[in-house]
């Protein structure tokens, strides 16, 4: 198993996950929350379908999360990306009535 630890900032509550899988194989992979006070929150994700590529958003789930670990497969290459999350927030409507 690979793993990769995310340290939130104060610029990014918001990720884009995307498992990579060339030998297109089912696989799971957990991601475990820690936060401030030691505890921890474990969640899986479980792909059944054998995909070449996987991907799951993911932000920041309470501002005493500190960080997060993703472990998965050896045969996956997984890619991260901060997002940020104001370019969701509403600029102009396209609807009003």
């Amino acid at each position: 198993m690979k793993t990769y630890r995310y340290k939130w900032t104060p610029e990014y509550y918001l990720l884009h996950l995307q498992f990579n899988n060339p030998q297109h194989k089912v696989f799971e992979a957990v991601v475990t929350r820690n936060f401030v006070n030691g505890s921890t929150r474990v969640e899986k994700e479980i792909v059944k379908d054998g995909v070449d590529s996987h991907r799951i958003l993911i932000s920041r789930s309470h501002p005493k999360e500190t960080d997060l670990v993703v472990e998965y497969p050896d045969s996956l290459v997984l890619e991260i990306f901060e997002l940020d999350d104001r370019a969701y927030y509403p600029v102009e409507p396209i609807y009003k009535g």
